[in-house]
């Protein structure tokens, strides 16, 4: 593993390029995938940097969680809107058990594929088929899987592993292909669940980042067959509070419990978290991947970088 620490923009926008794998003649891939997006700092900070960070690192797609982007609690059309475009450049939104706290959320799906709900849904017409998006410079398209896991969580879904047995065969023969690369997002409470699913998914998957927690994990890792994974990226908002929410709002919860207080998101110490995948375009698996943290109030860029393993 090789670290990169940077202090200010400036410095870490000037450092990135050499920390990146150079050009092959089969070409790399680059794919940044976000964790949960929180409320307004959350948005400011993915507005404020995403940009930038797509244009130096030269990366060809972005995908955030978008569960939380509605102060706290599902997503709107506005921010939908101010996420995805151009300006901003969020290709795709991953969601998870806040999906449909807004009930707005059933108009942007109709509208357009660019929202993707955990396809272990139960009950929701067409959610099941996995989406296919266009990869900017590759010939490749990129399959997102996004889904629930069911450990302690307050709704049932369907069983995302039996999802995966009839998933994977397909997705394998697109990655094998040349078709199609294959990301996913498990959105769980339990680690175990995350590191099953990304194992199950070794050598299909390029990439899998673990959602849902809020908390960043230190587990990155390539594996042997070229599939990267992190079981929890970590939160893209404010680190000062209890997930995301504001002490005062949150930690009455605990002490008094009959005594619930508003939740609203916290506004101090924001951070950036995300998994960025070098894939290759030949194999349509990751040869190394970064995980970036920028922590806002101290202009902290890290990035830890892994590569793939060798074959025993």
């Amino acid at each position: 593993m090789s670290i990169l620490v940077c202090k200010g923009n400036d410095a870490f926008f000037e450092a990135l390029p050499s920390a990146l794998l150079p050009q092959e003649p089969e070409g790399i891939i680059r794919v940044l995938m976000l964790g949960d997006v929180i409320g307004r700092p959350g948005r400011k900070i993915v507005k404020s940097l995403l940009p930038q960070l797509k244009h130096r690192a030269k990366i060809n797609i972005a995908t955030v969680n978008g569960e939380n982007l509605a102060g706290g609690f599902g997503i709107t059309q506005k921010i939908f809107n101010e996420l995805t475009a151009p300006a901003t450049g969020v290709d795709i939104i991953s969601m998870g058990n806040h999906w449909c706290d807004k009930p707005e959320v059933h108009a942007i799906r109709k509208a357009s594929n660019r929202i993707v709900l955990p396809q272990n849904l139960k009950n929701l017409e067409g959610v099941e088929l996995i989406p296919e998006f266009e990869i900017p410079g590759s010939r490749r398209t990129l399959c997102v899987v996004n889904l629930m896991g069911i450990f302690a969580m307050k709704h049932e879904y369907n069983d995302p592993f039996a999802f995966l047995e009839k998933a994977r065969p397909v997705l394998e023969a697109k990655v094998q292909g040349g078709q199609s690369i294959v990301v996913v997002d498990v959105h769980a409470e339990a680690s175990s669940e995350k590191q099953a699913i990304a194992w199950f998914m070794d050598g299909v998957a390029a990439g899998l980042i673990g959602t849902h927690t809020h908390t960043p994990t230190s587990d990155e890792r390539v594996t042997r067959k070229g599939t990267a994974f992190l079981t929890d990226v970590g939160m893209t908002g404010p680190y000062e509070s209890v997930i995301g929410m504001t002490l005062d709002g949150s930690m009455p919860r605990y002490f008094t419990p009959k005594q619930k207080k508003p939740q609203e998101v916290s506004e101090k110490d924001v951070w950036l978290c995300g998994f960025l995948l070098e894939i290759s375009e030949k194999s349509g698996l990751t040869r190394a991947a970064h995980r970036i943290q920028y922590r806002e109030d101290a202009e902290e860029w890290t990035l830890r970088t892994v590569t793939a393993q060798r074959p025993s």
